[in-house]
């Protein structure tokens, strides 16, 4: 509890993409210290109140709800919070078979399954577990035969007493890429409209992220950065464009506060064609830095320094821009954002305790802001 604020620690539940299967079906990991990300938890405010609810209410044998549907804009923090959510409830209930996906890789999972004559494992898999996550359901837009087979396995799961939580971008019967069926199932549920932070969220979103870089920041600068005197409309300052403004000032160690509101307005704006910019320096940097080619960290090549360097990258990039993991995936030859996520998780856990890495990410972010600035 953090002063009239609601604080909900973002412990991972994925694990490593090694434990995956190809259907994107994978059994939950225990948590690991320092795999949550710049921000140590999912900060609610008042804007947010159902979420404290949420996190009592999901660790509770029974549930009086179920699906799980949290809806909302990109950058509020819906897939932060679902698996924060579900490790709650894995943990609270000792769960050992959970199911944690995507829209589109459910979608490519049940594609492989049919390809390979191993539906009936499949189908398997997503009607025995006790537990299971779906992250943007809407990806799943104009796939007649998944939707088909996850309406059934939710009234499998329903039947068992199994919990599934989803999220999308808009309310189930609001999305009409959905069939009329899947979107009755969702709608049965509890649906949560997540909303961007409010001021007081702000406050606290900023105080964590320049604590995580050990930024010390002035009463009005830092108040500057919540948007408590900016001029952009708030429903704009979601928490991974906080965190830009934050690391931004780290990075070019610049803290007086005019010079800071001119170089963290854009964004806060959103994801521009500046943001762009900086990911093709990124990869322009990285590149060079472990001779690989740019067609290389976009590529598939999963040879072992090619893999690092690519998943290095995609941290400054997430690091140094306002980007989702969605549109940073796609600036690395149209990932998934899973991956970009995971990428971002893995290089998180790795800096814990080398300080090699992370003088080798200072220098590499010098790089690329200093070229950002020419």
């Amino acid at each position: 509890m953090i002063s009239g604020l609601f604080s909900l620690p973002l412990s991972p539940l994925a694990p490593p993409p090694a434990a995956v299967s190809r259907g994107g079906v994978s059994r939950a990991a225990p948590a690991r210290a320092g795999d949550t990300g710049p921000s140590q938890s999912f900060v609610a405010g008042p804007e947010n109140v159902l979420v404290r609810t949420l996190a009592r209410a999901v660790t509770g044998e029974r549930m009086e709800f179920n699906p799980l549907v949290l809806c909302g804009p990109t950058g509020v923090g819906k897939t932060s919070l679902v698996h924060a959510l579900a490790a709650q409830r894995r943990d609270a209930l000792s769960l050992e078979n959970v199911v944690t996906t995507t829209g589109d890789d459910f979608a490519r999972g049940l594609g492989h399954a049919i390809d390979s004559d191993a539906v009936a494992d499949f189908r398997a898999r997503y009607h025995q577990c006790d537990l299971l996550v779906i992250d943007e359901v809407h990806r799943l837009a104009e796939k007649t035969a998944a939707q088909q087979f996850l309406v059934i396995a939710l009234d499998a799961l329903m039947l068992r007493g199994a919990f599934v939580i989803v999220t999308l971008p808009r309310p189930p019967q609001a999305t009409t890429s959905l069939s009329p069926a899947l979107a009755s199932r969702l709608a049965g549920g509890l649906i949560v409209p997540l909303q961007p932070p409010g001021l007081e969220a702000r406050h606290e979103l900023v105080r964590q992220f320049a604590q995580h870089v050990d930024l010390q920041l002035s009463n009005d600068l830092a108040a500057q950065l919540a948007g408590a005197t900016s001029p952009a409309p708030t429903r704009m300052l979601t928490a991974p464009r906080l965190r830009h403004a934050v690391l931004q000032l780290a990075a070019t160690g610049d803290l007086h506060p005019r010079s800071a509101n001119r170089s963290t307005r854009p964004s806060l704006v959103g994801e521009t064609s500046e943001s762009k910019a900086v990911i093709r320096q990124v990869l322009v940097v990285v590149g060079k830095h472990f001779d690989v080619t740019l067609t290389e960290l976009k590529g598939k090549s999963r040879r072992q320094h090619i893999a690092d360097a690519r998943g290095l990258a995609m941290f400054l990039a997430r690091r140094l821009t306002a980007c989702s993991y969605a549109s940073i995936g796609r600036c690395f030859g149209k990932r998934d954002h899973s991956t970009v996520l995971h990428a971002c998780r893995k290089t998180e856990r790795m800096l814990t305790g080398d300080d090699a890495l992370r003088r080798l990410l200072d220098e590499l972010t010098g790089l690329v802001t200093a070229s950002e600035a020419l």
